[in-house]
């Protein structure tokens, strides 16, 4: 048996250019190769979990949090937090972000950021991010917390993979704290912009996502993909 579930057409296009599904390939019991667009399962779970979230965390109304009314950031990536020229250009744009919009970041720190950020970020930038009446930082976020952070932002800032798709389920367009991405298909439609560690890229990525309305087309899927799966190995498997 051998069937490829694609995600995205992004891998459709990318399983295509090896070979699969540009022609028949047969097995045992005249089974065929198969190659479908499923759409992503993760996008199943977020949707799913982001119906019940609400009911097992407070941190919206705890830390006074207004929908659409703050910047969710993360930072955990090595690359970042071992590095201190990155991460000191990281705070020092978080900061400016912050004070010159007037609006609130809040930043669930990372074990790994919480532990290297005062040896690696320069003494007077992170004076000014930690002194900052418009940045919150927060304990590490439970899986429950990260999607009410991630749902009720108007803006999200990562180094992660997950984060800045989960930012997309949800409606939120990201800056993505990276010199590339996996998730090709956000920075193609623009609801994702690739700023990496540089402190211009950062404020001129966020003043364009905070003063652009965005589309987020379903690029992964339909939110069913588990049961598209499961319907097509069952009738496989007949």
């Amino acid at each position: 048996m051998r069937s490829l579930f694609a995600p995205t057409e992004t891998a459709m296009r990318n399983l295509r250019a090896e070979g699969f599904g540009s022609r028949p390939v047969t097995f045992a019991k005249g089974r065929r190769q198969e190659v479908y667009l499923s759409g992503d399962i993760m996008l199943d779970n977020s949707l799913h979990y982001a119906t019940v979230s609400a009911a097992h965390t407070d941190i919206i109304a705890r830390n006074g949090l207004q929908k659409a009314g703050y910047i969710l950031a993360t930072i955990h990536r090595d690359s970042n937090t071992d590095d201190s020229v990155r991460l000191t250009a990281i705070f020092r744009a978080i900061t400016e972000v912050a004070e010159s919009r007037q609006i609130r970041v809040v930043l669930p720190l990372h074990p790994r950021t919480a532990k290297l950020m005062h040896q690696q970020v320069e003494a007077d930038v992170l004076r000014r991010f930690t002194s900052s009446s418009f940045i919150t930082l927060l304990p590490p976020a439970s899986f429950f917390e990260m999607i009410e952070l991630e749902r009720n932002a108007r803006l999200v800032m990562t180094d992660s993979g997950g984060v800045q798709k989960e930012a997309f389920f949800f409606g939120k367009p990201s800056v993505i704290l990276r010199p590339e991405t996996e998730w090709t298909e956000i920075v193609t439609h623009h609801a994702g912009l690739l700023a990496d560690a540089d402190y211009a890229r950062i404020l001129s990525a966020c003043d364009t996502l905070l003063d652009t309305r965005f589309d987020f087309p379903p690029l992964f899927g339909d939110g069913h993909a588990a049961r598209f799966i499961l319907e097509k190995l069952i009738a496989y498997l007949r």
